[in-house]
């Protein structure tokens, strides 16, 4: 079954991310389909708005967890290899160069809080919760980290990089990560897309154009947090923090 459902409506495309078993977990499948078709979504001349949401409750439970355990054992050449992967899917809004928007409902951790950083227009449920978890397992979102910094301002991607917490929408949209909390965030954002498509395609991809150039992480940036996360699956704290959390411990760490 393909883990990436598209609906076109119109000049709107719907995209559902659909790795249910896994709570839509950024495994390389996923990623490689989610990737996949936004390129083709890109390329599509007829579509003007893209929504990106998930075919379940959840939108994104994150990283891969089992795909990070095996990841401590990976080279770092092994690593650089699937870099493109790793880094592309969460940055697709680069990719794509069309209008995002974001519905999001149960919750959105790690990659899956990039992936809301990355849209344009986020749409969330009264329940969803937003996170960047990451450095409880011993390790950085590395990739992610521009992309929150450019929606919620540096001070406050730090803090939630650093507090490994969940929040709410309610505070999701206190620091500007969340536009709007609606019932039927689908519903909503559809409406959204539904005015914006009314615009001059034209205007729109030159529109694109201007956001891009003015909000992009250098590639320089990207690059060397690419490099980080490389090194940071070299980290035997890596290593105990996933083994503590498929464990249900509090992780002992070692600062290696």
């Amino acid at each position: 079954m393909s883990k990436v459902l598209i609906e076109k409506e119109g000049n709107i495309a719907v995209v559902y991310m659909n790795n249910l078993d896994k709570k839509n977990a950024l495994d390389e499948s996923l990623s490689s389909e989610l990737l996949e078709s936004i390129k083709k979504l890109a390329e599509d001349e007829s579509i003007y708005v893209v929504i990106l949401t998930s075919a379940g409750d959840v939108f994104c439970a994150g990283g891969d967890i089992t795909e990070f355990a095996e990841g401590v054992e990976l080279t770092a050449l092994e690593h650089y290899s699937k870099k493109n992967i790793n880094v592309d899917v969460l940055r697709i809004v680069d990719i794509l160069k069309k209008p995002l928007i974001a519905a999001v409902s149960g919750y959105a951790l790690g990659g899956g809080f990039g992936l809301v950083a990355n849209a344009h227009i986020v749409v969330s449920h009264p329940d969803t919760r937003f996170g960047l978890t990451e450095i409880n397992l011993g390790i950085l979102p590395y990739v992610i980290f521009p992309y929150v910094k450019r929606a919620v301002g540096e001070r406050e991607a730090i803090l939630l990089t650093l507090m490994g917490k969940t929040i709410s929408s309610q505070e999701a949209h206190r620091i500007g990560l969340v536009h709007f909390i609606d019932e039927n965030p689908l519903k909503k954002a559809k409406e959204i897309a539904s005015q914006i498509a009314q615009k001059s395609p034209l205007i729109l991809k030159l529109l694109m154009d201007m956001i891009n150039v003015s909000h992009n992480p250098s590639s320089c940036e990207s690059e060397y947090l690419s490099l980080l996360r490389i090194v940071n699956f070299s980290a035997q704290d890596l290593k105990i923090g996933i083994e503590s959390f498929l464990n249900k411990q509090k992780p002992q760490w070692i600062n290696k």
